[in-house]
């Protein structure tokens, strides 16, 4: 799967948070349908948002926050985003690897 063009269109078609504050906002309410974070993001924001929000589906991309801000059409790094609604994407097939 093409991450960045799965990006794309989930950003243009469904709605998608960024920012390691609004995603365990959105987990706490509930609200998030999966998180992905960058393969840099620090481990303790990892390990608390996991032991936090179980049941909430994590996948760590292969890609750092400047080339996720990339992928994203941002011009800042990002290292968590929270999908509420994938739209037309296929990241709902992302599993959880975290």
């Amino acid at each position: 799967m093409d991450v960045a063009r799965q990006l794309k269109n989930a950003i243009n078609s469904g709605k998608v948070i960024f920012g390691q504050r609004q995603t365990s906002s959105l987990c706490s309410k509930g609200e998030a349908k999966l998180v992905l974070i960058a393969a840099n993001c620090p481990d303790n924001y990892i390990d608390e948002l996991r032991n936090s929000y179980p049941k909430v589906p994590v996948h760590q991309l292969t890609l750092v926050n400047r080339q996720l801000g990339a992928a994203c059409g941002k011009p800042f790094p990002v290292s968590t985003l929270c999908v509420l609604d994938p739209g037309q994407s296929d990241l709902m097939q992302l599993a959880p690897n975290v």
